[in-house]
């Protein structure tokens, strides 16, 4: 008899425990794809939410101060509405930085300063095929 295959599903989110949620206009610089977990800084010229660029030095974008709760599409620049992360737990292994890039400890830091802290979470549900 074969050894059983065991397929583990993640089904759990970026936000864990305590999340606080506010709607946001986020600020798309052409057409685009968030991956949920994405990590926003807010445009301190338009007060606008745009992606966090790390090290970055333009109009705040290098400051991490909220993040995106589900995956956003942009067909195209302009403005979107969003439902954002501002406070609370997440999960650390779901948090994406647009563009590539690493979560750093600093990143870490970063955005527990805004409030938003992140957790090392393994949740794995097995499908039951018996």
């Amino acid at each position: 008899m074969p050894d059983p295959i065991i397929t583990n599903v993640d089904v759990g989110s970026v936000e864990w425990q305590n999340v606080k949620i506010n709607d946001d206009i986020y600020t798309a610089a052409g057409a685009e794809t968030l991956l949920e977990g994405t990590i926003l800084a807010r445009d301190s010229v338009s007060g606008k939410l745009v992606p966090f660029v790390d090290g970055g030095v333009t109009n705040e974008n290098g400051i991490p101060k909220a993040v995106i709760t589900y995956e956003l599409v942009s067909t195209g620049a302009g403005d979107s509405a969003v439902r954002v992360a501002v406070s609370g737990e997440v999960r650390q292994e779901r948090l994406v930085i647009h563009g590539g890039g690493t979560i750093t400890k600093l990143i870490l830091d970063q955005l527990r300063d805004f409030s938003i802290v992140s957790q090392n979470v393994t949740e794995l549900n097995q499908l039951d095929n018996q």
